[in-house]
This record gives structure tokens, sequence and C-alpha cells, in this order.
């Protein structure tokens, strides 16, 4: 017998083994002992590299549906080549989640797009899936039903479709997503996003007024120098209409091109942050202006002044037709007491304190 033809014969008898203890591996519980089994699949998860691929891969398909397969095998075969874990990593129910997490945290980019569309994602796969940072791997997992995400997950994702704007149709339609994070992505949603966010994420707030009213004044001023809980206590105040004089004081700033004391002047009107009025006011799309008009109580005529004076303080071209009925409309469609919630939680996302945080104990 030559070398090659001995060879192939012991390559033959080796495989032979091998898949026979493989058959053995993957007996239901009851046929063999639980610890023979255990051994069996000890063994076989260390000598099943020594199978080419296509044996491996007809391997994971067998393993991939069973009910309870062999732990370590199953293991091993879902960090081999993609082509032999597959089946393993969309199907296997043998797979834990801490399982799933180090994989997606070790393996390569197609075993976390795989991972990404399994039914059933609980929120320690999921954060793995957001760490492992991939657009296309997190899209995936977001139109994924079966998916549970973290309120990290959330807040992280919610954040990052600034730079990711295919993130935000898909955030917008999932369960976890809170009005806080909806109206924080509004700033770099599309025109058509931002109706569907001011529509979906804002509420009348009138039972919770009534129910305030007798102490939600003297409850802010005993606030005192808590800016955080004066903020987000922001969220629960009645809408107050902007003063009179406010137009007139507006458009003699912008005529003299005072655009920081236009800016204290809105932020004063509206009793949020220099910070958010600015952001306001320089927003291309417009339709913030068209929520601040409507939360501080202007007309529809008032508003359109304002819009004039804003473009003066802005620069830049005037907004064309379309884009003034577009803007006009988000003003008619929304409450005064919607937009006030909507200007708040702006100023609540923007000041970075979209959070109490207690003192410390001394």
């Amino acid at each position: 017998m030559s070398f090659g033809a001995f060879a192939s014969s012991a390559a033959h008898e080796r495989d032979l083994l091998l898949r026979r203890l493989a058959d053995l591996a993957i007996l239901p519980p009851g046929h063999i002992t639980a610890q023979e089994r255990g051994h069996v699949d000890m063994v076989m998860a260390a000598a099943v590299s020594r199978l080419d691929e296509p044996l491996r891969r007809r391997l994971a398909e067998r393993i991939a549906p069973l009910p309870e397969g062999p732990r370590e095998l199953t293991l091993t075969l879902a960090r081999d080549a993609f082509a032999v874990a597959e089946p393993i990593l969309a199907q296997s129910v043998s797979l834990g989640a801490t399982d799933l997490a180090d994989i997606v945290r070790d393996a390569g980019h197609d075993h976390a797009l795989a991972i990404a569309g399994r039914r059933s994602l609980p929120p320690v796969v999921v954060d793995a899936l957001v760490d492992h940072g991939n657009a296309e791997v997190i899209c995936r997992m977001l139109a994924n039903k079966g998916a549970l995400l973290s309120s990290r997950a959330a807040e992280t994702l919610a954040r990052r479709s600034s730079s990711e704007p295919e993130f935000v149709p898909l955030l917008l339609a999932r369960p976890e997503l809170n009005p806080r994070q909806a109206l924080l992505m509004f700033w770099w949603s599309a025109s058509q996003l931002r109706s569907e966010i001011l529509a979906r994420f804002t509420v009348e707030r009138r039972m919770m007024h009534a129910a305030l009213e007798d102490v939600l004044e003297s409850g802010l001023e005993a606030v005192g120098a808590d800016e955080a809980l004066r903020v987000v206590l922001s969220l629960v105040r009645p809408p107050k209409p902007a003063p009179k004089s406010l137009l007139a004081q507006l458009a003699s700033l912008s005529t003299d091109g005072h655009s920081e004391e236009f800016i204290s002047a809105l932020a004063e009107a509206g009793r949020v942050r220099p910070e958010t009025a600015f952001r306001i006011v320089h927003d291309a799309g417009g339709e913030p202006l068209a929520v601040f008009a409507k939360a501080v109580g202007l007309t529809r005529s008032e508003f359109g002044d304002l819009m004039v004076h804003a473009t003066n303080i802005r620069g830049g071209a005037i907004p064309s037709r379309s884009d003034v009925e577009r803007i006009v409309k988000v003003f008619d469609a929304i409450s005064i007491d919607r937009a006030d919630l909507v200007l708040h939680s702006w100023d609540w996302s923007i000041s970075g304190d979209a959070q109490i945080v207690l003192p410390a104990e001394e």
C-alpha cells in the first residue's frame, strides 16, 4: 500500500471513529447515562476540529435543532468558522444568554449578525451586540421583535442614532423606547419622523396639573439650588404664555443683530436654558421653533413673525414656501400643553441631567 493510500485509509478510519462518537454525543437523554454522555461530549468537543469543514457543518446541522444538545460540542461548533457555526448560532437552544454574549464579543462579524437574528434575544445578548458596535448587526437586532432591549441599550442607541440615522425609524418602532429618548432623537430626525415623534410621544397633562395645582409652585420654590431636580420638575408645570412684549423685543434684537440677547429673551420666555433656545433657533428644519411658539401661546400670525426674526438671527436662506407650510403644519397640529412638554423634555435632555442623581450620604 502506498503512503498516500495509507494516509487516506487512516483518515477514513479516524473520521469513522469521530462520527460514531458524535452519534453517541447527540443521543437523547435516557439512551445513555448523563455521566457517559458528558464524557463523550468533552471528547468530541476537543476532537471535532479534526473533521473537515463539510462534516463539521453537517454535524452542526444535526445538533442545532436538538432541545438538549451536547453543550461542549455545541459551544465548540458555535465558535467555528461561520460556514460551520451558522445553524448553531441561528437555532440552537442549547446556547445560553452568556454563551451568546461571549461569542458576540469574541467571534467575528458574521457570527454576531447571525445571533442578531435569533428568535429570542435576552438583554445581556442585546447589550453585547450594542457593544459590538457594527451598524448592520444593530439594525438587524432592532428589527428583531424577539430582542429585549435593556434601558442601557435603548439609551446608548438613541444617542448613537445622531450619527447612525438608520437607527431612528427602527428605534421608534421599539416598545422599550421612552418619550425622553424619542424627543432627544427628534433633533436629528427627518421631517416625517419628527411629526411622528410629536404625535406619538407627547401627552396632555390635565389630570397631572389638576392634582398638583395647590402644591406645585411652592414645591418648586423649595427645590432651591437643586438644578437637576428643578429641570425635571419643569416637565409637570403647566404652560405659561409669553409676555405680550416678547415679539416687539425680539424684533428689535433681530434688527440690531443682537443674537445673544435674542437667545436669552427666547430662553426666558420659554423657561428653558439658553443652550436649548440656541438649538431651537439654529435648527435647520424649523419644527422646534414651531413647538416653542405654540408652547408659549403665540398665534399663527405671531409665529410667522417669529420665524422672520429667527431667520435674521440665524442667517442663511429664507425658508421656501413649502418649508413654511411644513413648519406651520407642525404648529397647527400640536396643542399648547403637548408643545410645552416637548420644550421642557428637550431642555432636560440637553442639560445632560436626564436622571436625578441623589447626593452621597455623609
